[in-house]
């Protein structure tokens, strides 16, 4: 977890030094935040969904091992 939001915070810095730096005229650097942020938050679903899908097959994994244990006992 930690990971991800430093991942985040750090994607949320570089923009913001991009902006605060760029050459370009305000409907310019509008339409590139809008883009980046756009991407940003694409980047941040995939990553996600990835993680989530990892966490989903762990718990699935341990939950079916801890049914087997159990079965073994039950008589």
């Amino acid at each position: 977890m930690r990971i991800l939001t430093g991942l985040i915070a750090g994607a949320a810095a570089g923009i913001v030094a991009g902006i605060l730096m760029a050459p370009e005229k305000g409907p310019k650097t509008r339409k590139r935040i809008a883009k980046d942020s756009e991407k940003m938050r694409q980047d941040f679903e995939k990553t996600l969904n990835k993680n989530l899908d990892i966490l989903i097959d762990s718990v699935s994994k341990n939950v079916g091992r801890k049914k087997k244990k159990k079965s073994i006992f039950n008589f």
